[in-house]
């Protein structure tokens, strides 16, 4: 076993955030100290304490100890009592790696006036089949990786995304706790921490799922705030089509001879490559002078009567900018694009017909209503389209390839950058697409593509509303299988009923991660719901008064040092897989025995 220097714990501070928040300094003047030290850490108290008192009991029973034998405070500083305690908790939040041993040792500075400082211990999860949302769509907890983004939920109560810090995974044999319902599915180990909020109450906390089980007065959270991005316009990448990559091709070819010398029209003529008219060429010579690739002067040359006028070339722009300029791309109204759009992956197609060289993008539309709305939308875009029977058509290259990466009806995707942006306008994306395939009374959506599907709950939860899938199987549908998407406006914290509960036997790997913000957007079998994820907790710390006068403890400064031992090999069993009764503090923790409940 060795003793873990600074070195040591800087770098598993910054690398591992094994403590948050962390000061990598020992912070001295005017405080008692607090920070990084040559073999250990000094932490703080926060402000927050629970002070014994005599009142409501005579005994203090460690097997059933009355809570009303402490009073709350909160503030810069607690007073203890002669000869009694208090409970308080650290400033900082701990994530100890299974090898390491944290030791608590209280601060001289205490000490030496008679006040002992004691700590509590320092030392997962979702089944197989629960998926997590990523910043690149859902993904089960065994698919995600180090560089994944993760939504999380922050203090605000709004969705961002964060990297995981540490990733669980164990064998697990028992009991699994399934909350189950119209709106919610979860399958969670009994000591899995929920997001829950108690009826009555205007927030929502971290509760044990064994103290959740069997309850009927929780609710969970389904919906987030989204700020997203604000983007004013969309740029379509423009394709050249033959005529126009033949002229750019001629264009390119006039700049790079007059690269080598400044030349006249007829000079420039016979230095080309390729056959072009003087009249054609005098043409192109205008357009790339207007452009302001060049600039030309006027020179006299003398004939047998009078004089020749002639045009001398020379280049003043950058010739790198020609590609840009005739590949600059299409410049749409983002609001416009997105309605478009939304119609397209609803009700739109592409393909390109070889004999006649035409890009085909194509809108079905029978209803009269719905197509007098969508005539309106594509009249505001810069693109032709002529009506028919089935719908509108549109012949344009850059329209047309872009949209095929988008596939066919059961590969269509919303791309991550649509999905990004601001809710006001994802619900302008989601009110077009359904008017294709949707219905507005029910407020469901129908489509073939798993990945559509899916793209769309996370855009619904960005909107501020919720959503369900449902899978329909190919055999009762047709070739595909189909997802029917349900969005809630109204039903963002579902109710946990007796009969939502189950005990189901278990006998597999469980999963899950650790991220900052310590909430997870999970879902299992299309409904979706926040949740907690692993995490360890902040330090409750036991402050003794041993004199027989008031003692006063500093707020947000040093109260005792943590050092750190580390052993030659993994324990066989850890503090959290004997599922220890101190794990996952969330505050301060007063005692308490096994099967006793705490929320």
């Amino acid at each position: 076993m060795a003793l873990k220097s600074d070195k040591w714990i800087e770098e598993m501070c910054i690398k591992y955030k094994m403590i948050e928040p962390f000061e990598k300094n020992l912070i001295r003047k005017g405080v008692i100290s607090y920070g990084l030290s040559s073999y250990g850490y000094d932490i703080r108290v926060a402000d927050e304490y629970l002070i014994f008192t005599n009142v409501y009991s005579t005994i203090v029973d460690p097997k059933n100890f009355d809570n009303k034998s402490f009073i709350y405070h909160k503030g810069n500083y607690c007073i203890i009592p002669p000869n009694s305690f208090v409970l308080a908790r650290s400033v900082e939040y701990f994530r100890i790696p299974r090898k390491v041993l944290g030791i608590c040792i209280g601060k001289s500075t205490y000490a030496r006036c008679g006040i002992i400082v004691n700590v509590t211990p320092l030392e997962p999860c979702y089944d197989k089949e629960t998926e997590v949302l990523t910043i690149d769509g859902w993904k089960k907890f065994y698919e995600l990786n180090q560089d994944d983004l993760l939504a999380t939920l922050n203090s605000k109560g709004e969705l961002e995304y964060q990297k995981p810090i540490k990733f669980q995974k164990f064998r697990y044999k028992g009991k699994m706790i399934r909350i189950k319902g119209r709106n919610i599915d979860l399958c969670i180990t009994p000591d899995h921490l929920l997001l829950v909020r108690k009826r009555g109450r205007k927030y929502f906390e971290f509760v044990k799922a064994k103290y959740v089980y069997g309850k009927y007065n929780y609710e969970l959270k389904r919906d987030a705030k989204w700020k997203g991005e604000k983007v004013e316009y969309f740029y379509l990448p423009r394709v050249l089509d033959e005529k126009k990559l033949n002229k750019f091709i001629k264009l390119s070819s006039i700049l790079g001879v007059l690269k080598q010398d400044n030349l006249t029209t007829v000079g420039i003529k016979n230095n080309l490559s390729s056959e072009v008219s003087h009249r054609t060429l005098l043409y192109y010579l205008d357009e790339l002078y207007s452009e302001g690739f060049l600039e030309k002067s006027v020179i006299f040359e003398k004939r047998r009567i009078g004089a020749n006028k002639t045009f001398v070339w020379n280049l003043k722009g950058n010739v790198d900018k020609l590609y840009e300029f005739y590949l600059k791309p299409i410049k749409i109204k983002m609001k416009d694009w997105l309605r478009f759009f939304g119609i397209y992956l609803a009700e739109g197609s592409v393909y390109i017909d070889e004999k006649k060289k035409n890009y085909v993008v194509k809108i079905a539309c029978f209803d009269p209503q719905k197509r007098k709305k969508i005539r309106k939308w594509l009249s505001k875009l810069p693109f032709k389209f002529f009506e028919t029977k089935e719908g509108f058509v549109c012949l344009n290259k850059s329209l047309c390839l872009y949209l095929k990466q988008f596939g066919h009806a059961p590969e269509k995707f919303i791309p991550k950058e649509i999905k990004n942006l601001a809710p006001s306008y994802l619900k302008i994306l989601l009110s077009s697409l359904l008017l294709g395939d949707g219905n507005l009374q029910t407020l469901t959506y129908t489509t073939t593509s798993k990945k559509l599907a899916d793209d769309l709950q996370e855009i619904i939860l960005k909107c501020g509303w919720s959503a369900i899938i449902r899978k329909i199987p190919k055999a009762s549908y047709g070739n595909y299988d189909v997802y029917k998407i349900r969005i809630s406006k109204k039903q963002l914290t579902p109710k946990i009923y007796k009969n939502s509960f189950s005990l189901i036997d278990y006998d597999d790997y469980v999963y899950d991660v650790t991220v900052p913000n310590h909430t997870l957007y999970v879902r299992r079998n299309g409904k979706a719901c926040w949740s907690s994820n692993c995490w360890e907790g902040y330090l409750t710390i036991e402050i003794s008064n041993t004199t027989p006068l008031p003692a006063k403890i500093y707020s947000n400064e040093g109260i005792a040092q943590i050092i750190f031992i580390e052993a030659d090999e993994e324990t066989r069993m850890s503090y959290a897989d004997r599922k220890g009764k101190y794990q996952f503090q969330k505050g301060v923790t007063p005692p308490k025995v096994e099967g006793e409940e705490n929320g």
